[in-house]
């Protein structure tokens, strides 16, 4: 029960973020999807084994967080979740990739071991890029520039009603979690006796909410077609934040940092 009333927590946490005054908040929504596209697209560029070329990366969620006045809390409770997924996927390269890369002392280190920490390093930056990009941007801001970027009118509605009603989807799942436990109050979590019968439910009263739902949108006059406000044209300020921005983003994609940094101290 904590789990799901945290969920709806989470997703209003970060609609409350999104309309947050800083620096950040207030750049142009185009240029904070553009430049976190970029961003993505970079860190997944590094080859399998490159760690210490993605270690500079963590400028950006180091530098913006702080000017966004984001949570750090709030924001690696949500990376958390995506966490599983990459242990998964890098444990079959720590079993399968055993040749050794390098050896440090008396420990040799394989490529699988390289590969494990690049999965992990791709992933923390990416979703935190992502993350930041939700915490500072309104969803339909973001939804909007993705329309004219050329993605389908389809898919955009798609992203706002999933995003928009999730939380209603699970609030249904905690009302009928907290019926549950009231007429088991000796049980803490679903029996697997019940379990097909509460989702067998969930499903249909989920069904039942969405045709409500749609039906009062009707009744406002919508047609199928998910139109967005317009926005201001990028000031100064977004133009210099793009350039700066992308400037260092690919100057750390073909500069190591790490290693020139490394050499110093030796």
């Amino acid at each position: 029960m904590s789990a799901l009333r945290g969920g709806i927590n989470g997703i209003d946490s970060l609609e409350r973020l999104a309309m947050g005054d800083s620096p950040i908040h207030r750049l142009h929504p185009a240029v904070k999807l553009a430049t976190t596209i970029a961003y993505v697209l970079v860190v997944l560029s590094f080859p399998s084994q490159n760690v210490s070329g993605l270690m500079s990366f963590i400028f950006y969620p180091a530098i913006v967080m702080p000017l966004a006045d984001v949570s750090y809390r709030l924001l690696l409770a949500r990376l958390a979740a995506a966490l599983p997924f990459s242990i998964f996927g890098g444990v079959g390269n720590l079993i399968l990739l055993r040749d050794t890369a390098f050896v440090a002392g008396p420990f040799s280190v394989t490529v699988g071991m390289l590969s494990f920490v690049s999965i992990m390093q791709k992933t923390l930056l990416s979703v935190l890029a992502v993350l930041i990009l939700v915490a500072t941007t309104p969803f339909a801001d973001i939804t909007r520039q993705l329309t004219r970027l050329g993605m389908p009118n389809i898919i955009c509605l798609q992203f706002v009603m999933t995003y928009r009603y999730l939380s209603a989807l699970i609030s249904e799942a905690y009302s009928m979690f907290t019926a549950y436990k009231l007429r088991s109050p000796n049980t803490r979590m679903i029996k697997m006796k019940d379990m097909g019968s509460f989702l067998g439910q969930l499903v249909l009263r989920s069904f039942d909410r969405g045709e409500n739902i749609y039906q009062a949108m009707k009744c406002r006059g919508f047609l199928g077609i998910y139109h967005g406000q317009a926005t201001a044209a990028p000031i100064f300020l977004d133009v210099a934040y793009s350039i700066i921005f992308l400037s260092v983003l690919f100057t750390l994609r073909f500069f190591n940092l790490s290693l020139f940094l490394g050499g110093l101290v030796k």
